[in-house]
């Protein structure tokens, strides 16, 4: 199908993880001749989410996709709950670069309430957030995020550990390609 003929939405699959439902969801999309564009599914503690912008004919309605994904899980008994939205582009943004900031140590209830905020005073758009315990009562936050290049790095990066400390926790904000090329594991 022609470009022209195409839009997209915004498609949530989130319950119970079970085998089969991507398998489900992938069947739907692609029964209704629409395009799995991007997709982003996680697991956390046995539940199961996913996210993805679906490339769609124009003439099929996000009510279309929503009815035929309820049915299918339902008719595989696989427990889900639906939500198709209509798809918003977002507006351009500010030029940045990416970077990685890792919040760690004891667990507590605030730290990405904390940290959260302080980006969002920025302007900063967090882009991907992953929390988890690491052991015996510790925690990791990891926010990548893009930050504008009007933001002073240095000034931001000086808050994030103050703010860390007071917490007692412990902070690190590098550029994502160091972050990345640290972290490389080779595995031969």
């Amino acid at each position: 199908m022609s470009e022209e003929k195409m839009d997209r939405v915004l498609v949530g699959v989130f319950g119970l993880d079970r085998p089969g439902i991507v398998s489900a969801v992938s069947a739907v999309i692609t029964r209704r001749g629409a395009n799995l564009e991007q997709v982003s599914q996680v697991t956390l503690h046995g539940q199961f989410a996913l996210m993805c912008v679906v490339q769609k004919p124009v003439d099929v309605t996000k009510n279309d996709i929503e009815g035929d994904l309820t049915d299918e899980i339902r008719r595989r008994k696989l427990n889900q709950a639906v939500l198709v939205l209509d798809f918003v582009e977002p507006p351009e943004a500010a030029p940045g670069e990416p970077y990685v900031i890792s919040i760690w140590g004891p667990d507590r209830n605030d730290i990405i309430t904390t940290f959260s905020k302080i980006l969002a005073e920025q302007r900063i758009n967090i882009e991907s957030l992953r929390a988890f315990p690491i052991e015996d009562g510790q925690s990791l936050q990891v926010f990548e995020a893009t930050i504008p290049m009007e933001v002073d790095r240095r000034a931001l990066h000086r808050t994030l550990i103050d703010r860390a400390q007071a917490m007692d926790l412990r902070c690190n904000l590098q550029h994502r390609d160091i972050f990345e090329a640290i972290h490389r594991v080779k595995v031969e």
